[in-house]
């Protein structure tokens, strides 16, 4: 029972090997290991923290075998937030899908995990503030 209301969402990302994933997570993106579950085919679910969120990376079974690769969007405060988090993808040997790169909504980049899931490290420009704020 809990014992207070919660509302969250967070995303969740299947896969074959979670390990892998947890230690690109921690390792490219500099997340941080909230807590980990072994089961029957080694460790089958994680949780790494990002502040203001996290992700789940649970073990792939036959009920998730065809949902295919995310994409998580990690916002920070700053621009130089961005550039150090890609530098370290850079140095941990992530994919770089699309560089560091400014636009009209953010100044931003994109790193591939091993499964395919895309990690968009962003720091917004007031854009999309302005178009939630109008509704």
């Amino acid at each position: 029972m809990l014992s207070a209301p919660v509302s969250e969402v967070f995303p969740l990302i299947w896969s074959d090997d979670v390990e892998t994933i947890l230690d690109f997570c921690i390792g490219a993106i500099g997340m941080t290991e909230a807590w980990r579950a072994p089961g029957d085919k080694g460790l089958e679910h994680a949780e790494v923290l990002w502040p203001g969120g996290r992700v789940s990376i649970n073990i792939r079974t036959e009920t998730t075998r065809d949902t295919g690769p995310s994409g998580i969007s990690l916002r920070v405060d700053d621009r130089e937030q961005v550039a150090a988090v890609h530098q370290r993808a850079v140095d941990a040997g992530a994919t770089i899908m699309m560089g560091l790169t400014e636009s009209p909504i953010a100044y931003s980049f994109t790193a591939l995990d091993p499964d395919g899931n895309q990690w968009w490290v962003n720091a917004e420009t007031g854009f999309l503030d302005e178009l939630r704020d109008s509704k």
